[in-house]
């Protein structure tokens, strides 16, 4: 019988994530502003910046993954040890994406280099610490807690970025002046994140590859060319469907945290109530990832992802039949926020399975890349979160800084409100027709998978 892991293992996994998800706030909630309002860059420019960072991170995604699965660093683990070499190599890269040095170009082409350079390692070591959760347990109850544990660190970051993250760009800002303000704030982040992944490195000692105390690496992680990974994530129909619907599922969050500044500027006229706005879907999804411990595990993964997906969609469609104040369309964020974050508690476990699919239908192990494909959906939902931002406020007329016009004002309401419901019933209706992976199946599939391991090892041993 597996040796249980401790509870401090399943309950605290998150806390990596928790101040992982405090630097990645800056750029899903300020970034596209701070470009049009702070650093002042045209519109041109802004629309160059976010669409090119938005389609060279899919591939620093993919890169990130290859990197990961073919590269071992034996000082630490084949995962644990990019906690302690990426966070800090990266820190610093991110903190170029929120400045403005020399002329709008080479100050373009900095935050630019900025971006690729911190998301490359981002990949790395957010896709390594999905994979060890498929390394730290087999038992299906475990990787649900530890799937939601990620998650609760994630609403839970949002909690405290909504009580520190525009109050502390305010006052840097206001000594320091925006642009500065702006990257001091995210050098505070990026410190705690180092020390998030230093805890991370310490709880999963043992557990690892290369870890002095853990046993030997398992069997096809290592020595596939990229052509025949890529043949492999073509093979794996629920690693497709599910990616296909966490890209609509990732697109109506950053619609969301990317509209809401400019909901609340140029629709509400009401700019001090982001940070409550923020709080307050940060509570609804920390309602959520707790929830969905219980409910994962209850329900099954399955069907707790697309039933709160077609909840969410419901929640931000009930706006529109709302009284348009501050509060009415934060309460009907909020409802929709706890049901889909619900559903994304269950993803880093979904993505799990597959693998385990995957292994079990073609004999391969490739862990580290699919759960690099799992970051693909955010870089896809990003992307479309920068074309509607930039093409739909040029289409609709809109001007930084200027009083908006009744189409500007329609437009962004309509984007705020029914974008993001299109989304979730998009991501419930392909993941319910093309994810069919049971609890039940992937514990038949690991049995297999150890019973092949084990009659290769006896084998191996004869010869």
């Amino acid at each position: 019988m597996a040796t249980r892991l401790k509870k401090s293992v399943l309950y605290s996994y998150g806390i990596a994530d928790m101040f992982f998800g405090l630097l990645i706030a800056m750029e899903v909630y300020f970034f596209p502003v701070f470009l049009t309002d702070y650093a002042q860059f045209s519109l041109v420019v802004v629309g160059q910046i976010l669409l090119f960072t938005s389609i060279i991170d899919i591939f620093c995604t993919l890169g990130g993954g290859f990197l990961l699965q073919k590269t071992t660093l034996k000082f630490g683990g084949k995962y644990r040890s990019w906690f302690l070499a990426g966070p800090a190599l990266a820190a610093p890269l991110f903190v170029l994406q929120f400045t403005k040095i020399g002329n709008d170009w080479t100050a373009a082409v900095i935050i630019i280099a900025g971006f690729i350079a911190s998301h490359i390692l981002f990949n790395v070591f957010f896709s390594a610490s999905g994979a060890m959760v498929g390394r730290l347990s087999q038992l299906p109850d475990e990787i649900t807690l530890l799937s939601a544990s990620r998650a609760q660190g994630m609403a839970a970051s949002g909690i405290i970025f909504s009580l520190t993250g525009l109050p502390m760009i305010m006052f840097l800002g206001k000594h320091f002046g925006d642009i500065k303000g702006h990257a001091i704030s995210v050098g505070v982040y990026a410190l705690l994140m180092i020390f998030g992944y230093l805890y991370l490195y310490w709880i999963t000692a043992g557990k690892d590859p290369y870890d002095k105390t853990a046993t030997g690496p398992e069997k096809g992680e290592e020595g596939l060319s990229m052509k025949t990974i890529a043949g492999l994530v073509l093979s794996n129909p629920p690693l497709i469907f599910l990616s296909f619907a966490e890209i609509f599922r990732n697109t109506y969050i950053f619609i969301v945290t990317g509209f809401a500044i400019y909901y609340f500027k140029y629709v509400l006229d009401d700019v001090p109530f982001v940070s409550i706005f923020i709080l307050a879907i940060s509570i609804a999804g920390l309602i959520g990832s707790l929830a969905a411990s219980w409910i994962g595990v209850k329900i099954g993964k399955r069907r707790s992802y697309w039933i709160c997906l077609l909840l969410a969609a419901a929640g931000f469609a009930s706006a529109s039949y709302l009284r348009e104040t501050s509060w009415m369309i934060t309460s009907a964020c909020c409802v929709a926020s706890m049901f889909g974050m619900i559903a994304g508690a269950m993803s880093t476990a979904l993505f799990t399975d597959t693998a385990i699919y995957g292994e079990w239908k073609r004999g391969s192990n490739i862990r580290a890349f699919i759960m690099a494909v799992c970051n693909v959906p955010i870089k896809v939902g990003v992307f479309i979160r920068s074309a509607i931002l930039s093409l739909g406020l040029m289409a609709i007329g809109f001007v930084a800084n200027m009083d908006p016009t009744p189409a500007v004002v329609e437009g962004i309401r309509a984007i705020m409100i029914f974008a993001p419901a299109v989304a979730c019933v998009l991501a419930a209706a392909v993941f319910y027709f093309g994810y069919k992976i049971k609890d039940s199946q992937v514990l038949f599939m690991q049995e297999e998978i150890a019973q092949r391991r084990a009659a290769s090892n006896i084998e191996e041993e004869r010869m």
